[in-house]
């Protein structure tokens, strides 16, 4: 009998393990502010400055503000697999992107769930998701990176975000929303950088069966809202509890929370001895809470002007208002997510690289070019330098430090190339 009520006893427990939800994205950030001052330092900053802008006017505290920007964030998905179950489907991940947008624009079906009590603070964050049309040199791209890896599961380490340790780097984080999608430890569906991370690690990690819907097999996170959560630390939404006892999310219109909700909880939900004692007890409902899947269904106005400070000017998203992800292609070479052969082709080299004053083109290594014209653009895609006849040298004084493309015709084919301008 003692035998069998222990492991009855030990079930149970793997069980309720399984069942909640288990974002590591603050386990993750502590760490990465304690071995990092300068990190440490920037994101204190980013607080105090979120802090000064993020008083509720009365005016919003009725609900959306008509006249406050959409945002359009460019995507990239990192998809990361050893079998083909991994390698999930385009449908998959294009159902993610819908969850996305219905979530942050109050579009969900499920907003008739909010509680009355809650429901004037519900808001439309102002802010969607597309996959990216280019790639950071131009090109033209889905959006979608596919890599075959050795590594059968991943962990919070970030090497997932790294070639050299089987993962895939990340684009340019200052124009692009970087997801990684990969096969997770079991007991761990996402995670996210807070804004101010190291540029080659910004972005979010999620658990290949949470993601999105079609083909999902997590039944308590079928229907999107981990990716929907971990965004929201992206856009430096914090737990509701502040991840400790009776903390703050800095956030106005939440109410105070004793600790994280789990599975789908019944309104109102109101902890003995816990901070919140009011009539409505805790949002357990929004999308920064624990819950699962179909009990998430609402960000607050609060919530939605913290995201939108984050895009003010010199605030750690504002690049993004900027990036040409989303412009068509202006580089008419195959991005290396759209090749389908390896054949050699001609392509344009540059010397010296990085240049301080003079570009030398060549042809595959070899060959000097003499293009009768060629086009300079910054990192955006913006036209910044042009001409003609230059004799297989390009000056580049006009040129201030950063990095850049050249364009140029040859033949029948536009070659392309990057260089750097120190």
């Amino acid at each position: 009998m003692k035998s069998f009520l222990f492991i009855s006893i030990i079930c149970c427990i793997s069980m309720w393990a399984a069942a909640q939800r288990n974002c590591a994205t603050n386990e993750y950030w502590q760490s990465q502010l304690n071995n990092d001052e300068a990190l440490r330092m920037r994101y204190t900053q980013l607080e105090q400055n979120s802090k000064i802008r993020s008083s509720i006017s009365k005016k919003e505290q009725g609900g959306d503000v008509a006249d406050m920007p959409l945002i359009t964030i460019p995507v990239v998905i990192h998809v990361l697999y050893n079998n083909e179950e991994q390698n999930i489907s385009n449908a998959q991940i294009q159902s993610q992107l819908d969850i996305l947008n219905k979530d942050f624009r109050k579009l969900n079906d499920d907003t008739a769930r909010i509680p009355s009590f809650f429901a004037p603070l519900a808001a439309d964050c102002r802010v969607q998701f597309e996959l990216a049309k280019a790639d950071p040199e131009g090109r033209a791209t889905t959006g979608i990176i596919r890599k075959k890896t050795d590594r059968l599961y991943w962990q919070q380490d970030d090497k997932m975000k790294f070639s050299v340790s089987g993962g895939n780097d990340a684009w340019n984080s200052r124009y692009y929303l970087n997801i990684w999608v990969c096969n997770l430890t079991k007991s761990l569906l996402g995670y996210s950088t807070f804004p101010g991370a190291s540029p080659e690690k910004d972005g979010v990690v999620i658990r290949t069966d949470a993601f999105g819907t079609a083909g999902n097999t997590s039944s308590a996170y079928n229907k999107g809202r981990t990716t929907t959560h971990e965004v929201g630390h992206w856009l430096n939404l914090k737990h509701l509890w502040g991840d400790t006892d009776c903390g703050s999310d800095d956030v106005e219109d939440t109410p105070p929370q004793k600790t994280y909700s789990s599975g789908c909880s019944s309104f109102p939900k109101i902890t003995k001895n816990g901070c919140n004692q009011s009539p409505g007890g805790d949002m357990f409902m929004n999308f920064m809470d624990f819950s699962d899947d179909a009990c998430l269904h609402m960000f607050t106005i609060g919530q939605r002007q913290r995201i939108h400070d984050l895009f003010a000017p010199a605030a750690p998203r504002e690049t993004l208002l900027y990036s040409t992800a989303l412009q068509e292609p202006w580089n008419t070479s195959a991005s290396p997510d759209l090749q389908t052969d390896t054949g050699t082709e001609s392509h344009l080299t540059i010397f010296p690289n990085p240049a301080a004053t003079v570009l030398t083109l060549r042809l595959n290594n070899e060959k000097l070019l003499t293009p009768k014209a060629y086009y300079i653009y910054d990192i955006r895609g913006k036209l910044v330098l042009s001409g003609q006849n230059t004799g297989g040298t390009v000056s580049i004084n006009a040129l201030s430090e950063g990095v850049y493309f050249i364009k140029l015709q040859h033949g029948e084919r536009v070659l392309t190339a990057k260089f750097i301008k120190g």
